[in-house]
């Protein structure tokens, strides 16, 4: 008698066992064609950010399809009087460039590297004046946009995105 009753809890054992192993194939097959692999980003066009109206500075960012970028912001100068006789402070020009690469809605800014600069990314790209995740900066020369938006904030300024 106890032979059959041991037979027959190894059957449901190895049963179970089975089942169980089909239920992890079929939830690591679901996970593998969950996993969406991004395209790169491929630019046809030319590709520009170009600040709003403002009083404070311009703005001009130009991503070419060759993967590269150029940046160029031209703070204007700073008005104040004296003696009822309005003089302006010399222009601010940052010229800065690099190369870009995306996949999905995200795009990877890599600046140039730049000797004696003090100009720091957190500068331009400041968290405080970001809507959402328009951008993250990685570290000293790379900051992470996202693409898919139709403005981004650069030094507090709305910079629109048009094609060429």
């Amino acid at each position: 008698m106890r032979i059959p009753i041991f037979i027959v809890l190894i059957l449901i054992i190895f049963s179970c066992q089975s089942k169980k192993s089909e239920k992890t194939q079929n939830a690591e097959l679901n996970t593998e064609a969950e996993i969406i692999k991004s395209e790169n980003i491929i630019l046809n066009d030319t590709v520009v950010y170009l600040s709003g109206d403002n009083d404070m500075a311009l703005i001009k960012m130009t991503l070419v399809p060759n993967g590269t970028f150029d940046f160029y912001m031209s703070i204007y100068p700073e008005i104040t009087l004296e003696n009822e006789v309005e003089t302006e402070a010399e222009n601010d020009i940052i010229n800065l460039n690099g190369t870009w690469s995306g996949n999905g809605e995200t795009m990877s800014l890599r600046f140039a590297n730049r000797k004696n600069d003090t100009l720091n990314l957190n500068d331009i790209f400041d968290v405080n004046y970001k809507d959402g995740n328009e951008f993250k900066v990685i570290d000293q020369n790379t900051v992470e946009i996202d693409y898919s938006l139709d403005k981004l904030n650069i030094w507090g300024i709305s910079c629109y995105k048009t094609k060429n």
